[in-house]
This record gives structure tokens, sequence and C-alpha cells, in this order.
């Protein structure tokens, strides 16, 4: 399947319509559009082995043998990503707490998602789709010798890149700020090379967004 890259007008088009649209009482976060959550996790909590199969694994249930299988990753070709794995659904509301009380604002718990990525592969500039309104990327684990940051446009224009140590989570603002990864390095002396990250994302309780709670565009659902 092809994978459509977003030209820059279209990201600057998007980053026009959504500005403003999720603000917060929090004010660098409101200024910068993101915040570095430092001892957010302890990623040895969070670590999974690289699994076998690429593409996308949804789980629709609680056990591990629950789930659907597509051999794509609609977003970074080649990847492996796995859809409301059984065993952070805790955490997501556990960091969703965390971050109600940074930003001065009620949350709901839409979903999460993570990726394995590998060598050579990149994460195109885009913004996310609504139930991603304020998203929190946690570095879980990696065998690259160098850090591997994620890019993301300030309000201001500036493009930073932020570079996180395992259990550091990244909390932006994913409908109003463009962000991408360029490609992972390679390193010839190291086989397998990976790199993990978790996305949590949710909306305000009393945003325009709210609609979008339990991410209720997809069929899977779970309680809080």
């Amino acid at each position: 399947m092809a994978i459509e890259k977003w030209t820059e007008e279209r990201v600057l088009e998007e980053e026009m319509n959504n500005l403003g649209s999720s603000w917060t009482r929090n004010k660098f976060f409101d200024d910068n559009g993101y915040l570095i959550l430092k001892k957010l996790c302890r990623p040895e909590k969070l670590f999974s082995e690289v699994p076998d199969k690429k593409g996308t694994t949804t789980y629709w249930g609680n056990k591990l043998s629950q789930y659907d299988h597509d051999n794509d990753e609609h977003q970074v070709e080649g990847s492996t990503a796995r859809y409301w794995y059984p065993k952070y659904r805790q955490t997501h509301s556990k960091i969703r707490k965390v971050i109600e009380d940074i930003i001065g604002r009620k949350l709901y718990n839409t979903y999460y998602y993570e990726r394995f990525y590998s060598s050579g592969q990149e994460l195109w500039k885009h913004l996310d789709r609504p139930p991603c309104e304020i998203s929190v990327s946690v570095h879980v684990s990696t065998n690259l010798k160098q850090p591997w940051p994620i890019f993301l446009k300030k309000p201001n224009g500036e493009n930073i890149g932020i570079e996180l140590e395992a259990g550091e989570g990244l909390l932006y603002k994913g409908c109003e700020r463009p962000h991408w990864r360029e490609k992972m390095p390679e390193d010839p002396e190291t086989e397998n090379l990976y790199y993990h990250n978790i996305f949590f994302h949710y909306v305000l309780q009393d945003g325009t967004r709210a609609h979008h709670a339990f991410d209720r565009s997809h069929d899977v659902f779970y309680k809080l």
C-alpha cells in the first residue's frame, strides 16, 4: 500500500485551521505547543521485545489472543505497530491524570498506539486526527547508540528537535503542532536496530473534540 506524504501546503493549511483550538491553563505549553515530561514512566514496566510480525496488530479485547493483524503500517512503511496492546491500558489512564495536573484541564482517554521503527524509516511531517488533541510520545527503549530526535514546529515557526531518555515523554498538541522524525540512522556494527515509543492520546473534556472520547471512530472500545 502506498503511503501518502503530506505536502508543505497541506501541513500549513491544517496548522492554520487548528491554531489555538486546544488551549490549556499551562502558559509554557500553550506558548510552545509541547512540554518534556521527565521520569514519566518506568521504562522497564513498558518494555517489550520487537514483535516478529511487521505491520499493525489491533487488540479488540483484554487478552493477548484477541487481535486482528494487518500486514501494513499505514503511516511508516515497513514498521511494526500495535493498537491498544492490553499491557498499557492502566498506564493510559495514569498518564492522563498526570497531564491533567500539568495543563489544568480534564481529559478523556481516546486511544494509544505504539510503534517499533527500524533503520531508514521516517515519520513524515503531519498533524494528527481529532482523537489526538493532547498527546504524549513516550520513549520506551532502543539499541541506537545516539539519540534520535522527534521534530516539532513551535507556534512561532521555529523547528526544534527533541531528544528523550527512556521513560521520558513529549507532551504536545497533536492537532495543532506539525511533528515528524527524520530517517532513523543505520549502524553497521549493530544488528536489528530499533526504536520503540508509545503514543498515548486524549481529548479535552470541555473542548471541541470531546465527542472523540474513547476514539469512537473505531470499533474498539474499553472502559477507563
